[in-house]
């Protein structure tokens, strides 16, 4: 770890988790983030300021309007843990997909277990077979879930019309440590990458995908080098991603692991910690006046 921040003027990109980092404990952007991010943009109009998340990008909708940033320039996204990479207007630029056959292996381990809550993450929505888990994601996250029939969903896998990007089982019910154990074997059999949200859930996503491995590709497309990039994180999902940039800032809520990888601690996220590293780089300024 060291003290000292880098000067604003050796930063072209600031990368942002969401939930954790971004967002309060209540799960929304605090006045305080509000008004620093939209500060440091108006006076760096050339700066990227770039969401990484697990969401899809359309449940970030409100989020990116908040901040002012739906329309401004250089505002590229990571999504679903770095499988979906957009530009500034929402365009896909690249995505990772996994294979058919895991995706067909998956479905036919999860349909033998009745009560199982699982989900297929797409571009832009997510496709589940639970009502209850698709109301509560919408009204928790803004995400995009779809009902659908079990059915129609795996005739687009067979035909080779879906682009699933990642798999998400929920822990809920008697059979989830067994499944889990079934998920695991199955995983390693195509050489998975995945990400666990506490005891939650877990999602498999294509090999060599995660954060970091988008964040890579993102700064070579917009020849970018990773000493010119700051990056906030928090979660297990976090750690590729830090590892990727030149400024690594884990927060003080954050998974123990990531403290390792970290250059620079901010504080909370109850704390306004992204919005208090950033005034210190970009508005230094104004601090003292």
């Amino acid at each position: 770890m060291i003290n000292e921040l880098p000067e604003a003027s050796t930063i072209k990109l600031i990368a942002t988790d969401l939930d954790g980092t971004l967002l309060n404990q209540e799960g929304k952007i605090s006045k305080k983030t509000e008004t620093v991010i939209k500060k440091v943009l108006e006076k760096y109009p050339d700066l990227h300021f770039v969401i990484v998340t697990g969401r899809t990008r359309p449940a970030t909708a409100s989020i990116r309007e908040t901040l002012g940033i739906t329309n401004r320039p250089n505002t590229e996204s990571l999504n679903s843990n770095g499988c979906v990479v957009f530009d500034s207007v929402g365009n896909v630029t690249c995505q990772n997909t996994l294979p058919n056959e895991y995706i067909l292996k998956f479905h036919k381990l999860l349909n033998s277990y009745p009560k199982a809550v699982y989900a297929y993450t797409y571009s832009d929505h997510l496709i589940t077979f639970d009502e209850k888990l698709a109301k509560k994601a919408h009204e928790m996250i803004q995400e995009n879930f779809i009902v659908g029939n079990k059915e129609e969903h795996i005739k687009t896998v067979i035909s080779d019309e879906a682009r699933i990007n990642k798999v998400c089982f929920f822990s809920v019910g008697p059979d989830s440590e067994e499944i889990k154990k079934e998920l695991e074997k199955l995983g390693k059999e195509y050489n998975l990458e995945y990400a666990h949200y506490g005891q939650f859930a877990i999602e498999y996503m294509p090999k060599n995908t995660n954060k970091g491995t988008g964040m890579t590709k993102l700064i070579k497309e917009l020849n970018i080098k990773k000493e010119e990039v700051i990056a906030f994180g928090d979660g297990g999902n976090d750690l590729e991603f830090l590892q990727s940039v030149g400024w690594p800032v884990a927060m003080e809520n954050c998974y123990p692991q990531l403290k390792q990888y970290a250059k620079i601690f901010a504080k909370s996220n109850k704390e306004d910690g992204v919005a208090d590293i950033l005034e210190r780089i970009f508005l230094k300024e104004d601090l003292t006046n």
